[in-house]
């Protein structure tokens, strides 16, 4: 076991249940490794009730699927890259097992907030309810476009490149600090 892992804060003593209806489904076996890792430790984060009478061993549990919280950080103390994490989430959201209640946002206490969804019986048909995961960012503003609308204006520019003086780093230049 890895040392992230063995991190205490993100242990959940918490069994996890799936319906047989779910690992049958559709949408289930179209998952990877980690999106099915990522899915049943939303499971184990839910919370239950048991409803009937007390003593009635056979009390039926009922799940609060709502307000599920899964972070970029516990998914890194379980082994999980966070590229990987967004791929598995963005996976399990398109094929209806999980929802985004709440879109959290770049700073680090904007959190997202997750729910189980039943999207997933639909998977496959006519009736499912197509839903992704949105950009927290802007289009164009994250750093990737950056990068591409600065590469794009440079092939496009119709000037030629000045050519670059090479100074050598011993040699003193006139206006220019020697950094040594």
């Amino acid at each position: 076991m890895s040392p992230e892992k063995n991190n205490k804060y993100h242990r959940l003593r918490r069994d996890a249940y799936v319906d047989w209806e779910i690992l049958e489904s559709e949408a289930f076996q179209s998952l990877n490794a980690t999106a099915i890792r990522v899915f049943l430790r939303f499971l184990q984060k839910r919370t239950f009730t048991k409803a009937g009478k007390k003593g009635n061993k056979s009390r039926k549990q009922i799940f609060n699927n709502h307000g599920l919280i899964f972070t970029y950080a516990e998914a890194l103390a379980w082994g999980i890259p966070g590229s990987t994490f967004l791929s598995a989430i963005k996976k399990l959201i398109e094929v209806g097992l999980v929802d985004l209640e709440h879109q959290g946002g770049p700073h680090r206490n904007e959190i997202s907030l997750y729910a189980i969804s039943e999207r997933w019986i639909d998977y496959g048909t006519d009736a499912f309810k197509h839903k992704e995961k949105s950009r927290v960012l802007q289009q164009g503003c994250d750093v990737h476009s950056r990068l591409k609308k600065i590469k794009d204006a440079a092939e496009t520019c119709s000037e030629p490149l000045q050519k670059a003086a090479v100074i050598d780093s011993k040699q003193m230049v006139p206006g220019i600090r020697n950094l040594q």
